[in-house]
């Protein structure tokens, strides 16, 4: 009765893993790429590699790994970066540029004063004056 247990449990096990790591397929690897396995323990990763979405990587300096998706394109993750594999994806399909507010003043409205700008010692020190009432 245990030994059935065990087996279905394994047999589990074994079809949610398989099921997990597709997904992503390494097609080619350039210098030190690894994946960690468990916590704190990291393994190099190898061309043919399946891949979850989870699976948590680390390209080193001047390294890089193509990795091709269910549908067939390829993304190429390039050197320095760490994550799992759906964030750094998204990082390496938008170019490795990071949306963000852009400041949209122009040098024009700096200069006429209808922009505040960056605040520097000296203008906190003539907004400071301002405040002050100087008795002479």
């Amino acid at each position: 009765m245990k030994k059935s247990i065990v087996l279905v449990v394994l047999a589990l096990f074994m079809s949610v893993s398989m099921f997990a790591a597709g997904g992503y397929k390494v097609k080619a690897i350039t210098g030190k790429v690894t994946f960690e396995s468990a916590p704190e323990t990291w393994k190099n990763v190898t061309v043919g590699q399946e891949l979850s979405a989870s699976t948590v990587l680390n390209t080193s300096l001047n390294s890089s790994v193509v990795i091709v998706k269910d549908d067939g394109t390829e993304v190429t993750i390039k050197a320095m970066q760490k994550g799992t594999v759906d964030s750094l994806l998204g990082v390496a399909s938008s170019k490795g540029l990071k949306k963000g507010g852009l400041n949209t003043t122009t040098v024009a409205d700096q200069v006429e004063g209808t922009s505040k700008g960056i605040a520097t010692a000296s203008s906190r020190a003539s907004d400071a004056k301002e405040d002050l009432d100087w008795d002479d």
